[in-house]
């Protein structure tokens, strides 16, 4: 057995994320992400309420429940995709999950790193470094990369215990998913590690990315209209005014208290 096996059948599940914007917010920029990025909440896929997303929106992290008849159209459209083939564009950055409960991480990483190009990052920071180590890998050994990865590691799991939520164990079942949907080069593509590759949904533009992934939600929502449990956030550009850099803003200004 080689070490990278022995490394994926030991690895321990981590602590789940909430879907919880401001924590997704403090964990992506605490990895070098600039502050001038952020999550938020989206509350709907109708016209009206996609508009009030801020613009740019670059990617839209989606939690949803993972049931029997879900996995088996994943594990069926993964099969078709093998055979017939689908246009994968070779700018996709995309990796395989082999921690359990690191969807949320794994989420993130495919918002920010499919937007190397428009975000900034801090050069020292975990994003920069592990994008220039991991770029020429294989959608593998890029997932073997983040197992080997104490930082992330470790920042996961401080931004797991500050959700407003009861934490799980690390061991307990979690039947909710998160995956991303980003624009590239054209098209609009679902990026889910637990899939083999990702997944092509069609032409898109940095323009229409919220309402073409809209599309992909509502046929979600009409092969499962009994399920609720649907939780979206965009990654965005912060906007000037915004209520987090006021509150930063006021925490900043507020005098010591004396000892």
């Amino acid at each position: 057995m080689s070490v990278d096996q022995r490394l994926i059948e030991s690895q321990k599940n981590w602590i789940p994320l909430e879907a919880n914007p401001k924590v997704l917010t403090k964990f992506m920029q605490g990895l070098g992400v600039s502050k001038d990025w952020k999550f938020c909440d989206i509350y709907g896929i109708d016209d009206g309420l996609l508009e009030m997303i801020p613009s740019p929106c670059i990617a839209v992290i989606l939690l949803f429940p993972i049931t029997p008849e879900y996995e088996d159209k994943r594990i069926n459209l993964e099969k078709e995709l093998k055979e017939k083939g689908q246009i994968l564009s070779d700018k996709v950055y995309f990796m395989k999950q082999y921690i359990g409960n690191a969807c949320g991480t794994i989420g993130v990483i495919h918002s920010v790193l499919n937007n190397a190009n428009v975000m900034e990052f801090n050069e020292n920071g975990f994003f920069r470094q592990f994008l220039d180590q991991t770029t020429s890998l294989s959608t593998e050994e890029r997932a073997i990369s983040l197992m080997k990865n104490g930082e992330i590691e470790k920042s996961h799991e401080i931004s797991a215990l500050q959700g407003q939520s009861n934490v799980p164990h690390e061991d307990e079942s979690v039947i909710l998913h998160f995956v991303s949907f980003v624009h590239v080069d054209g098209h609009l593509y679902e990026l889910d590690g637990r899939n083999s590759f990702a997944i092509n949904h069609g032409k898109s533009s940095p323009e229409t990315l919220l309402k073409d992934t809209a599309k992909v939600l509502q046929m979600m929502i009409d092969e499962n209209p009994a399920e609720i449990r649907f939780n979206l956030m965009g990654l965005v550009k912060k906007q000037e005014g915004d209520e987090d850099d006021e509150e930063e803003q006021e925490e900043e200004e507020k005098p010591e208290e004396k000892k």
